[in-house]
């Protein structure tokens, strides 16, 4: 499996800092629906921000 930097990179041609921002973004998103209790939005936050299966939340942990 590749890690998302890398498909953000390839797939959408974003550039380095645009891949990190997104990816920093995401956690930190992920952080607030955590600390509010929305399990299921945090369980899904790859494919709200990236179109990614579930399979990728290991990576931004």
């Amino acid at each position: 499996m590749k890690n998302i930097k890398e498909i953000l990179l390839q797939r959408d041609n974003l550039s380095e800092k645009e891949a990190d921002d997104l990816i920093r973004e995401a956690r930190d998103q992920m952080d607030r629906y955590l600390q509010r209790g929305d399990i299921d939005s945090a369980y899904h936050i790859c494919e709200e921000y990236f179109g990614l299966e579930p399979d990728y939340i290991t990576q931004l942990m």
